[in-house]
């Protein structure tokens, strides 16, 4: 269960890595929003099972739950308004304004990421 979850996690942080950095280099095109959605797939598969396991093993704490609830929100905002833009056919308008948002998600989400590992570290050093 736990090693799904970090491998959902891991796998998440590498798309949504690429989607970004890649999408603020070239402009955001139909191949960003197949990795970013596969991105949030990941993310709440990893989200899931890290649930799953915090009701059989001892809850997270309290600051870890409430960064990664609002990440994973704050990515699913992001991926609808990527997916709202490129339906538009307004991604050049929307790209500078995109990508500032971008990033800043992206760092929540990122914060999140390292609150949960290193509270699972914290937590593996305790046993």
């Amino acid at each position: 269960m736990i090693k799904a979850g970090i491998t959902f996690m891991v796998l998440a942080l590498v798309f949504y890595t690429y989607a970004v950095f890649s999408g603020r280099k070239e402009g955001l095109h139909a191949k960003h929003l197949l990795v970013f959605g596969a991105g949030l797939l990941f993310d709440y598969l990893g989200t899931h099972q890290m649930s799953l396991y915090a009701r059989t093993f001892g809850k997270a704490p309290e600051w870890h739950n409430l960064t990664g609830i609002l990440s994973l929100a704050g990515m699913a905002f992001h991926f609808l308004l990527a997916l709202a833009a490129a339906f538009a056919r307004k991604t050049e308008r929307i790209n500078h304004t995109f990508h500032r948002v971008s990033l800043t998600i992206y760092t929540l989400w990122c914060i999140a990421f390292a609150s949960g590992a290193i509270a699972g570290m914290l937590k593996a050093a305790k046993h």
